[in-house]
């Protein structure tokens, strides 16, 4: 019971601010809140949980990155990741470009979810699950 009450949180805090108003000012400031709040736990949490100095982390990141890359299949999956991501920009800012009805940009599919509340709620809560996820994962040591 004690590990999920933050999840409870956390989606009840999503549902509250999927239901208020896109414009209100509570919303703007509870995000606000919630970024400042993220960066603060960021710096508590992560504090005496690298093991290594950042230099030498990044120089092992380095070293494991030069490693993967030796693989085919994960240099291609890579590659076809990086493809799809620049289709995916490229495909906003050419929409974004013309101003057409025909061509929806990211940011009209969006809106298109956060529309209804129930849509903000499910993207805000996204938004917290991963911002969990960068603040309390821990950093790989080993390559």
């Amino acid at each position: 019971m004690k590990r999920a009450l933050p999840g409870v949180i956390a989606v009840a805090f999503a549902l509250v601010e999927g239901f208020w108003p896109q414009q209100s000012a509570a919303a703007h400031w509870s995000v606000g809140a919630v970024i400042v709040l993220g960066l603060g736990a960021a710096v508590v949490f992560g504090r005496g949980r690298q093991r290594s100095p950042s230099r030498a982390w990044a120089r092992s990141s380095l070293r494991a990155v030069r490693h993967w890359w030796a693989h085919p299949i994960r240099s291609a999956s890579v590659a076809l990741w990086v493809l799809v991501l620049l289709a995916t920009a490229g495909w906003d800012a050419y929409s974004f470009s013309h101003q057409s009805d025909r061509l929806p940009t990211l940011s009209r599919v969006f809106g298109g979810i956060t529309r209804y509340p129930l849509g903000r709620a499910s993207v805000f809560a996204l938004w917290l699950g991963l911002g969990a996820i960068i603040i309390f994962s821990e950093r790989r040591t080993d390559p």
